[in-house]
């Protein structure tokens, strides 16, 4: 038995020596030390894989959760120059039902019904809120189109999520695409016969992508084209590694909190070409607190995938507006991401626009009358095609 007990000793690993001083081993056998010693070793490996694991994730993990960054309030007025004044969204109705009971919050505005001559419909992105659209919609409603815009799920405007106190958390982000989808249909039947287009901005041009693809409305009218305002392409190319990363954090934990509001620093322009809004923005009464959980950021990394799939499957006109200067997108981790993306939808329907001094918030910076302009002359050529 002692020879058997020195043999395994002998064959212990060469961490054992180490670990031997940190361990009450006095007076036991040499099995038993063995035992503790490998035992120990065992945790050692693990603390180590999980060391490492944060490791990588630390380092990957900013720039991602970045891509996923969402547009400003809207102040009431334009601002020339950006006027940092109160929050401007304040959550409650009015507000529509999604098809489980959910009550989430609407915005719209635009001229009455005998005069209308179009729709769009808005999504806004992570951290984003309804009124993201506000300066577009007041833009827009100069020429009879009216603009609504919805909560999303887990964020500001999810009235039901308020009450309950799950904010900054989803188990399944399929909800979202088909949320939208919903909230399309709901202004459709208020609107029938209207032209009806969808905008979607950095997340919300994914889920914009998803409710855009052939066959998401059956036996009623599909939408006459889709503007995607700074997608968030590094959702949707993002490594193999922080997938696996955020995934094994998520089973591990997945109401952890992966950031604590701070997701724009303001220290230097990000959403706009001014730090001063950035700050605002990130200090915002509208921003999700304390927080987005693990799984909230697995759920938008699979949302990514399933939009890139679909962008190939566009089939109606899409408009994209792009900053060259968007840290979290073309100038930032989503350059080549964002020419793959652009590869994928189909040449005969997309048109793209780049603006040289643009950041990531085109309607909020200081190139915000020529995106508008962009934008509305874009519906008034696929108005007048429509006609033809």
């Amino acid at each position: 038995m002692l020879l058997h007990c020195r043999a395994q000793t002998a064959s212990a690993s060469h961490d054992h020596g180490a670990l031997v001083d940190k361990l009450p081993l006095t007076r036991k056998c040499p099995c038993c030390v063995d035992t503790v010693l490998l035992k120990a070793a065992r945790e050692l490996r693990a603390e180590k894989k999980h060391r490492l694991l944060l490791s990588v994730t630390s380092r990957i993990l900013p720039l991602a959760l970045v891509a996923a960054g969402a547009t400003a309030c809207a102040p009431q007025a334009p601002p020339a120059p950006l006027r940092l004044g109160p929050a401007m969204c304040k959550e409650g109705p009015p507000a529509w039902h999604a098809s489980d009971g959910h009550e989430i919050m609407y915005r719209t505005w635009g001229p009455p019904r005998n005069r209308l001559r179009a729709i769009v419909v808005g999504i806004p992105g992570w951290n984003g809120t309804a009124g993201d659209i506000e300066p577009l919609a007041v833009y827009l409603a100069h020429s009879g189109i009216r603009v609504y815009s919805t909560g999303v799920r887990g964020q500001h405007g999810d009235l039901t999520a308020a009450s309950q106190r799950t904010k900054g958390h989803s188990e399944d982000g399929r909800i979202w695409e088909r949320d939208f989808t919903e909230f399309i249909e709901w202004v459709q039947r208020r609107h029938p016969d209207i032209p009806l287009f969808l905008y979607g901005q950095s997340m919300g041009s994914l889920i914009a992508i998803l409710a855009s693809r052939d066959g998401v409305f059956p036996g009623r009218v599909k939408p006459s084209g889709v503007i995607l305002h700074s997608p968030a392409v590094a959702m949707m190319y993002a490594s193999p590694l922080l997938r696996l990363c955020v995934a094994e954090l998520r089973r591990a934990n997945p109401r952890g909190l992966l950031f604590k509001v701070g997701l724009i620093s303001g220290e230097k322009p990000a959403l706009t070409n001014s730090a001063e809004y950035d700050r605002f923005w990130g200090r915002s009464q509208d921003r999700v607190r304390p927080g987005f959980t693990w799984a909230f950021f697995d759920e938008t990394l699979k949302l990514g995938v399933r939009a890139r799939e679909a962008a190939a499957q566009l089939d109606i006109p899409v408009l994209v507006l792009t900053g060259e200067k968007d840290p979290i997108g073309t100038a930032g981790v989503g350059q080549r991401a964002f020419a793959r993306l652009m590869r994928r939808i189909p040449a005969q329907v997309k048109e793209r626009h780049r603006f040289a001094d643009g950041y990531h918030d085109l309607i909020h910076d200081s190139n915000k009358l020529q995106a508008l302009q962009c934008v509305g002359e874009w519906l008034e050529r696929e108005l007048q095609k429509s006609k033809a």
